[in-house]
């Protein structure tokens, strides 16, 4: 089986090694970037050509700005080509009749990329983009967007399932969100730590840093970006007081999951994280602000306030068991 799993943030390699876990047979992995270094810390065996992409996170990156994604015609052409140099490379190193199964998580390479229909289930955690904005360009580029990702999708995958916490569509089997682990199935303390959860980019990595000098009352702790990447994070998050993260598909499964106190922070106009975000607005033991002004309010009045409430976290369940099984039922 090859197993391709996206190379932006950490939520997707996290959820596929869950997943993967309870698929029998031999899996070699796809990604790059930060994904990359996680499954290689586990002893995962890595299809060499993983070394040599692009980590398309990277350009993701670019194209936020003090806490806000503003895309520009040069910024998207740069990403387009990164995708573009990944396909290429696969096209030429990788003979897909080696697998008698190929799953991609979001690993938008494989639009470009000739796969055996047949042979191939595609995972995400969202059916289209969905940005209001007043730009002119991307007013002009999103539509188009989703209208050739929906129809690459349909022409290289036979089984399509959709993992969102707020996202439907027809076109695909929706079974809710895929945990990174058993979370259930495991203890939870209230330790006396605030962790501050950036995930897989770089994209929150100054404000975090800030917030620490600004919490210097408080045990804080940094988890995320490539600087303070953590490949075993869960022992932290599981024992944390209050957690500060990015609304990012993962944290906010784990926020709830495990019953945590979690202040979010979204960045303004990155659509995935308005939605994850607005699913938490107004929860007992959660608070949804922008990550431009979290620095602006007094965070420690939010802190203590927590530290008092109950939480009100969402009733999810863990889907990985589900897609295991659409999986199983595909191959059979």
């Amino acid at each position: 089986m090859l197993y391709a799993s996206s190379s932006v943030g950490l939520g997707h390699v996290t959820r596929d090694y869950h997943i993967r876990k309870n698929i029998n047979g031999n899996v070699e992995w796809l990604t790059s970037g930060n994904a990359l270094k996680y499954l290689k810390e586990r002893g995962e065996n890595i299809n060499e050509i993983s070394n040599s992409l692009y980590s398309l996170g990277d350009y993701i990156e670019k194209m936020i700005k003090n806490c806000e994604v503003k895309i520009n015609p040069i910024d998207a052409y740069r990403l387009y080509k990164a995708v573009k140099h990944n396909a290429e490379l696969i096209t030429n190193e990788i003979n897909f009749d080696d697998y008698d199964l190929i799953i991609a998580d979001e690993f938008w390479e494989f639009m470009f990329v000739n796969i055996p229909k047949e042979r191939s289930v595609f995972l995400t955690d969202f059916t289209k983009v969905n940005v209001k904005s007043n730009s002119y360009f991307e007013k002009l580029i999103i539509p188009r967007l989703n209208l050739g990702l929906i129809n690459r999708i349909n022409e290289k995958f036979s089984l399509k399932i959709n993992l969102s916490l707020w996202d439907k569509d027809k076109n695909f089997i929706n079974l809710g969100p895929a945990f990174s682990d058993d979370y259930f199935k495991v203890d939870t303390n209230e330790g006396d730590y605030i962790l501050v959860n950036i995930g897989g980019t770089n994209a929150g990595l100054k404000v975090a840093e800030k917030l620490k000098e600004k919490m210097k009352e408080y045990d804080v702790k940094i988890i995320g970006s490539s600087k303070y990447f953590d490949p075993n994070p869960k022992k932290l998050i599981k024992d944390a007081g209050i957690i500060i993260s990015l609304s990012g598909y993962g944290s906010v499964v784990e926020s709830n999951a495990l019953k945590k106190k979690t202040i979010f922070l979204f960045i303004e106009n990155h659509f995935e994280h308005i939605e994850n975000a607005n699913i938490m607005r107004n929860r007992k033991g959660f608070r949804v602000y922008p990550c431009n002004k979290i620095l602006d309010i007094d965070i420690k009045n939010e802190i203590e306030h927590l530290k008092k409430e109950d939480i009100d976290p969402l009733e999810i369940n863990d889907s990985s068991y589900k897609v295991v099984e659409e999986i199983k039922k595909f191959i059979s």
